[in-house]
């Protein structure tokens, strides 16, 4: 499917709400992968594919109109819903069992004094839909026990650099160039990982399989790397994307690089707050009214960040597995 850009995610999305058109699409792709019987297959997941698309439609649409009190609740059920959609496009047999049906992450019992959501962490547990869509979407393995602070996941998302800057004085983003299928990283971001340019080079390749060295000379001020394939923002760990300029960047600081698809991150954003929102409402309402912190500018710029992001996202990833 050709990506017009032109047009909202959800009208693109639109496109996959055929079931005679998903069905053709699915077998192909099963049969790309070798499955047994993928017109089947396709035949069984359809109906359910395009039902989980729309109710994913369904909720981030009603996010948009309702109260920022119960937002995060519908936008992370709607994720969960896009996130089983484009499952299904590469695994046929979801949910094989019941453990997968599990949101697959935790959070830790907050204190009722002094609490401060960017201080707070999430846990990924063994079975769930956090660990299987990390498998079947990812390939990551290994993702069970992990912890996460709400300020890491934060700051992997590039749109929240600003806030950053304004509210605590610290610059968290560097640009980087990618242009003609090269990707020009300046030679400072060395300096504050505390490597040579090539140690960094050497350490940046091992992170992401969409990269491969440039045979010619690096200019001295910049490091050159060429982009063997699609550079797909939805995955393209550790660089981060930011939508509206369509730019890449890397963390200032080596400790904040990650490896976590950002779709994921948002998985586990949004969990949290969705959990926060349910049962956290004494905290939360007077946050909301009382904006007596900083989490206040995070969080309401987060959930008006992922309201764009999380659908664009999904229409990617569909035209990287269906077309």
């Amino acid at each position: 499917m050709f990506i017009t850009m032109d047009l909202s995610p959800w009208e693109t999305l639109r496109s996959y709400h055929s079931t005679e058109t998903v069905q053709r699409r699915l077998q192909a792709n099963y049969h790309n992968l070798s499955l047994k019987n993928p017109s089947g297959l396709a035949y069984d997941n359809s109906y359910r594919f395009v039902y989980f698309l729309k109710h994913g439609e369904n909720f981030f649409k009603q996010a948009q109109s309702s109260p920022t009190a119960i937002q995060p609740i519908l936008l992370f059920y709607g994720l969960s819903q896009l996130l089983k959609a484009s499952t299904l496009s590469v695994d046929p047999e979801y949910p094989s069992t019941s453990s997968v049906l599990a949101h697959g992450v935790s959070s830790r019992k907050r204190k009722k004094q002094q609490y401060h959501f960017l201080k707070d962490e999430v846990k990924v547990q063994k079975n769930g839909l956090f660990s299987h869509v990390a498998f079947h979407l990812f390939h990551m393995k290994h993702t069970e026990f992990d912890k996460y602070s709400m300020d890491f996941l934060l700051s992997q998302v590039a749109e929240m650099k600003d806030l950053y800057l304004f509210h605590q004085n610290k610059s968290i983003l560097v640009d980087i160039k990618v242009e003609n299928a090269i990707m020009t990283i300046p030679t400072n971001i060395a300096d504050l990982y505390h490597m040579t340019p090539d140690r960094l080079k050497e350490y940046l390749l091992g992170l992401n399989s969409s990269l491969s060295p440039l045979q010619a000379e690096d200019h001295k001020e910049i490091i050159s790397l060429k982009v063997k394939g699609p550079l797909q923002p939805f995955s393209c760990a550790p660089y981060i994307f930011q939508l509206e300029k369509n730019t890449y960047s890397l963390p200032t600081s080596r400790d904040m690089l990650s490896t976590i698809p950002e779709l994921l991150i948002h998985y586990l954003i949004l969990y949290n707050l969705s959990m926060i929102s349910r049962y956290e409402t004494d905290w939360w309402y007077d946050l909301l009214l009382n904006t007596n912190s900083d989490d206040y500018p995070f969080i309401l710029r987060y959930l008006e960040v992922v309201k764009r992001k999380i659908p664009y996202y999904t229409q990617l990833f569909l035209q990287s597995t269906l077309g």
